[in-house]
């Protein structure tokens, strides 16, 4: 006799139906772009129906705003091999592998291609240019805690951490456009440079 299948509650299936949901306009939106991209792509895309869109989103936009909302919540999460390093070199060497590791995987490409869309369409609507801007601050809050609970004294954390966060995203883009002359290694050698040369102009 086979295990017994789980049975879920209301809550539980309208929740699973919303992460199906929202898995599959995020991988549309990263195929197609934002706007080639309709409601009923999206139900079809899920095995859904329309309806079960409109049950949980009350519009495109409404997708669009929970979606960017998920970038809120995974900014809140520190990467374990960040907690597990000990030290500034440590903290840097995890950083750097961790990037080279996951830059060119399927999963991170379609997530960068979905991000230039979700950059794009917030920054021509208010609503989601908030959702995304909190978004961000919270991934640089995440990544300012990490920098001085491993003793990067050198500059401020907030800057240090915007400026990983341009290294991470603009090596990301250049490397998935262009691999060849823009290697994944690249964003290690950069991260040496700047906090290098953080070190050797901070006063004495």
């Amino acid at each position: 006799m086979g295990p017994m299948a789980v049975r879920l509650t209301r809550a539980q299936k309208q929740q699973q139906t919303r992460e199906q949901l929202l898995a599959a306009a995020e991988a549309l939106f990263a195929e197609r772009g934002i706007h080639r991209t309709s409601l009923d792509d999206v139900a079809a895309e899920a095995g859904l129906s329309k309806g079960a869109v409109y049950a949980n989103f009350d519009s495109k936009s409404g997708l669009l705003l929970a979606l960017l909302q998920r970038l809120n919540e995974a900014g809140d999460q520190c990467d374990d091999g960040q907690q597990r390093a000990t030290d500034p070199q440590a903290w840097q060497r995890r950083l750097g592998e961790s990037f080279e590791a996951n830059v060119a995987t399927a999963e991170s490409r379609r997530f960068t291609m979905a991000f230039a869309e979700f950059w794009l369409y917030g920054m021509r609507n208010a609503e989601a240019r908030t959702v995304l801007s909190d978004a961000l601050e919270a991934g640089r809050r995440a990544n300012a805690a990490e920098a001085s609970a491993k003793g990067n004294r050198e500059v401020p954390t907030d800057r240090l951490a915007a400026l990983v966060m341009a290294l991470d995203i603009g090596i990301g883009l250049q490397h998935l456009i262009d691999p060849e002359r823009v290697p994944a290694e690249l964003f290690t050698a950069g991260l040496e440079m700047l906090l290098r040369g953080a070190a050797e102009t901070a006063p004495r």
